[in-house]
């Protein structure tokens, strides 16, 4: 199951990087209540690093259920819920545009997914 969980993520992941490396006021603008050209920088700085997540996701897939498999699931878990919850504090600041909160739904969802992946791993 950590296969396909890895893989879909994993994809998704390196194009929310590349679309901040890339396309960082479209990223922007979907969220944020105001943009400024000055944000892009940040973002496509950062962007490298949320494409080697994805690419090692992709490439743990390969790997059998084991200690690394899981704890990677537990990370990513959290990973998402950091994500979620900082998404959720925007919105409440008023940093955030009410579409935030469809994202940090997903996030919470990915995390969940991972949560039990980790579980299921770790109980095998």
């Amino acid at each position: 199951m950590h296969r396909s969980v890895f893989l879909v993520v994993g994809g998704f992941v390196i194009l929310i990087g590349l679309a901040l490396l890339f396309a960082p006021a479209s990223y922007f603008q979907l969220y944020a209540v105001a943009y400024a050209a000055e944000m892009n920088f940040p973002a496509q700085r950062f962007a490298p690093a949320v494409v080697a997540l994805g690419v090692v996701l992709i490439c743990a897939r390969k790997l059998e259920q084991g200690p690394f498999v899981g704890t990677l699931s537990l990370i990513s878990a959290f990973a998402f819920l950091g994500v979620a919850a900082t998404g959720v504090q925007a919105w409440i600041v008023g940093t955030a545009r009410p579409t935030i909160l469809g994202a940090a739904a997903l996030e919470i969802a990915v995390a969940l997914v991972f949560l039990w992946l980790w579980s299921r791993i770790r109980n095998h």
